[in-house]
């Protein structure tokens, strides 16, 4: 038999065959290192995923709290709408004759009011003797007055804003 071996060997000299095995195949993975790239696949996909719901989570917080603010400013916005008559109201009547007494107790809550107002920084729309803006003023008469042409003239009620937030337009009379 080892002379047939011989003899095999030869003719694979002859055909240009080497003795050293041909490029070695490559290996496979054993059952292990698939679990173990699984794993790590898997683990990366579940850290991606983490990451997500951490973004998802702090961008809903963000809108929880403009939600938040939004409600809390709707809410002082619709109560000072509604308080805004008052005010009016305690403003014609400062501007009536009447004992000192009364006049001073008016004066003072007029001063309170202001004070709130400057809290909540609410402000009056300065409108007399300023351009009419139709974004801050609701014209309710033109008047002829060349002098002032476009300008507010007379001011029947006061307008007043939160920021940039109109609360309610001043109500005014423009010159032509």
């Amino acid at each position: 038999m080892e002379e047939k071996d011989v003899l095999k060997n030869k003719t694979k000299f002859a055909e240009g065959e080497s003795e050293q095995p041909a490029e070695e195949k490559p290996k496979r993975k054993s059952k292990a290192q698939v679990e173990m790239q699984k794993l790590v696949e898997e683990n990366e996909k579940l850290q991606n995923y983490a990451l997500r719901m951490k973004a998802d989570m702090e961008n809903m917080k963000k809108r929880n709290e403009n939600i938040a603010k939004d409600m809390y400013n709707d809410g002082k916005y619709d109560t000072v709408t509604t308080f805004l008559p008052v005010v009016d109201n305690l403003e014609r009547a400062l501007s009536l004759e009447m004992p000192d007494g009364i006049k001073d107790g008016l004066e003072k809550v007029r001063k309170q009011i202001e004070t709130i107002f400057e809290r909540l920084n609410i402000k009056e729309i300065e409108s007399l003797g300023k351009v009419f803006d139709p974004n801050m003023h609701n014209a309710l008469m033109q008047v002829d007055d060349e002098e002032n042409s476009g300008k507010c003239v007379q001011v029947y009620e006061k307008g007043y804003r939160i920021g940039d937030k109109i609360l309610r337009h001043a109500s005014v009379v423009v010159a032509k």
